[in-house]
């Protein structure tokens, strides 16, 4: 699974710097800018690109590691959750900051329950599972995992139909795995089922959880990549836009934003100007009109 643990992590630390210059300009998008970024720190302390012993050793080498891997995977989640519902009339309870602390803190003091941590273990969580602060401290996190993913399922939106599918599927992936997981602890701590079946249910998670990450993660780049096409288009209209502005001393609104925006505001201000008795000639009306079909295109 470390090939797709860090697929995963390259993915959301790719996304994350290229979305960087879009979202230092617009900050509608920073909840889902920041959750790739919290998300890839997350899947970067799984050990595939740095091992696992040196992450934790800067952490005391107690297995500190795993509870700041949760963090930032609930925290990840978290704030795909909040971006992904900032145009509803009223966000769902757990999109508030308040549910973040208390998720956090509701399975952060079981971790610190747990009898003699020891030194650095991959399957710190399958080797203690055995103490009930252990199965507390794993099933929590999950069931935090699969509350948030869920709520994101049924009231999360993306702007982008085939984005909003793509985003959708990964969730569902996240949110089985999620569900498999709780099972997966409850069987191995409370020793349900034949050995077999519990191998089985443990090595069910990793597949569908990191490839929902991967999806999540292609959903956030598809709008980053359609943004950018959208600006290439709107570009040439912009320059031209400008020097017709400039040439009738015409000055639109400064909301800053993208390309496509500032476009936008351009087309506003020159037909205001028009109607307030500007005359702009065949071809300048002419570039106006180009632009409002573009804008329509791909606004509509």
């Amino acid at each position: 699974m470390g090939v797709l643990h860090a697929v995963a992590f390259w993915c959301a630390a790719l996304i994350f710097a290229v979305r960087a210059p879009h979202v230092l300009r617009n900050p509608r998008g920073r909840a889902a800018w920041a959750a790739t970024g919290v998300g890839a720190l997350g899947l970067l302390t799984l050990g595939s690109v740095v091992p696992q012993t040196v992450l934790d050793g800067l952490l005391g080498g107690t297995n500190l590691i795993n509870l700041a891997q949760n963090v930032c995977a609930t925290a990840a989640f978290w704030l795909m959750l909040r971006a992904s519902t900032a145009d509803l009339p009223r966000r769902p309870v757990l999109a508030h900051p308040v549910s973040l602390v208390v998720m956090v803190v509701a399975f952060a003091v079981p971790f610190f329950l747990v009898r003699d941590r020891g030194g650095t273990e991959f399957r710190f969580i399958v080797e203690g599972i055995d103490q009930t602060a252990m199965w507390v401290y794993a099933s929590v996190y999950m069931t935090c995992v699969a509350a948030i993913t869920a709520t994101t399922i049924a009231r999360g939106v993306l702007t982008t139909p085939g984005a909003l599918v793509v985003f959708r599927i990964g969730l569902t992936l996240v949110l089985v795995a999620s569900v498999d997981e709780v099972v997966s602890l409850t069987a191995d701590h409370f020793r349900l089922f034949d050995p077999a079946v519990r191998d089985v249910l443990r090595f069910a998670f990793d597949p569908p959880f990191y490839l929902g990450i991967v999806l999540l993660v292609t959903a956030m780049g598809s709008l980053t990549l359609r943004r950018w096409a959208r600006n290439a288009r709107s570009r040439p209209h912009l320059r031209r836009l400008s020097r017709i502005a400039r040439r009738h001393g015409v000055r639109a609104v400064d909301r800053g934003g993208d390309v496509q925006v500032r476009t936008y505001d351009l087309v506003i201000a020159l037909r205001d100007a028009e109607v307030q008795g500007r005359a702009l000639d065949e071809a300048e009306q002419a570039q106006v009109r180009s632009a409002e079909r573009t804008l329509t295109k791909d606004m509509g």
